[in-house]
């Protein structure tokens, strides 16, 4: 039996929100989360100044946590991750309330920053194939160039087979 239309968003649709400071939802906190992402350099500037004066409530650390999580050059991934493990040890009710979103981002950004490592890894390597390569044609280089100096051997004496 099909469903009638309620006329209401479907789940896939982004909802657009107004972001409030003093709202504590986890939908506020997405919607913040959003909002920071579309900052330019010097919003993100104003926001990061702007938050660190809030103080160490869970909440301003949850902000903090995720205009840090940007994967731009100006954030801070560990401090990311700091911030969220202070906020699951803190025991109040206010972080309590927070915690499960904490840990699904810890989690995300933590694999975020292990894949970072590796891929850092991945490159430092790449690089010495390369210069192990670049060494190695030199010295193919150095070899040919010898070999064109050496004189060709003279003709030996050939047998007739009789």
């Amino acid at each position: 039996m099909p469903m009638a239309n309620t006329g209401a968003a479907s789940s896939d649709d982004p909802v657009k929100t107004a972001v409030r400071h003093d709202d504590v939802t986890p939908r506020a906190l997405l919607a913040y989360g959003r909002h920071v992402a579309e900052l330019d350099a010097a919003g993100f500037a104003r926001e990061l100044k702007a938050l660190d004066g809030q103080g160490s409530d869970p909440m301003s650390q949850m902000r903090l946590a995720l205009l840090h999580a940007q994967p731009r050059a100006d954030a801070d991934l560990a401090r990311a991750i700091g911030l969220l493990d202070k906020l699951m040890a803190n025991r109040t009710p206010e972080a309590a309330a927070l915690k499960p979103l904490a840990r699904i981002l810890h989690v995300q950004l933590s694999s975020r920053a292990r894949l970072m490592a590796q891929n850092e890894a991945l490159l430092a390597d790449a690089q010495s194939g390369r210069e192990a390569v670049a060494d190695l044609q030199k010295k193919l280089d150095a070899l040919t160039a010898i070999e064109r100096t050496l004189k060709a051997p003279a003709p030996g004496p050939t047998e007739n087979p009789q």
